[in-house]
Parts: structure tokens; sequence; C-alpha cells
């Protein structure tokens, strides 16, 4: 889609910030948490992995968040 130069579009892209990638992150902590505490219950290993790895991915985040590395 083309648009005149200088004109804006009528649906501007909204972009992330960094609010949404701390929820993101905060999210994704307490579901890799719970997902790993029912794939532990249920014996699922692929589900401890995947939610074990949400966990430390999460966790990593936010842990270079608060240290100031981003």
């Amino acid at each position: 889609m083309r648009y005149r130069i200088g004109a804006t579009p009528a649906h501007p892209e909204i972009t992330s910030t960094d609010h949404m990638l701390v929820l993101t992150a905060v999210l994704g902590l307490l579901i890799g948490v719970v997902l790993f505490v029912l794939a532990r219950y249920g014996r699922q290993r692929w589900l401890v992995f995947w939610g074990g790895s949400l966990v430390v991915a999460s966790l990593i985040y936010l842990g270079a968040l608060f240290l100031g590395y981003y």
C-alpha cells in the first residue's frame, strides 16, 4: 500500500513498549512455573523441559533488566 509523501496512514503501527515486554516476561515466568509443576506431576518430560526453559528465559530477561543490561 502506498501513501503520499508526508501523509500519515489511517492506522499507524502500534509499537511495543518496555512495559509490554516486562509483562510478557512475568506472564512467561508464571505460566512456565505452572506448566513445570503440572508436567512433573503428570510425568511429561517434554513439558518439564519446555516449562523449565520458559522459566529460565524469563528469569534471564528480568535479571538483565533489573541489573541494567537492557
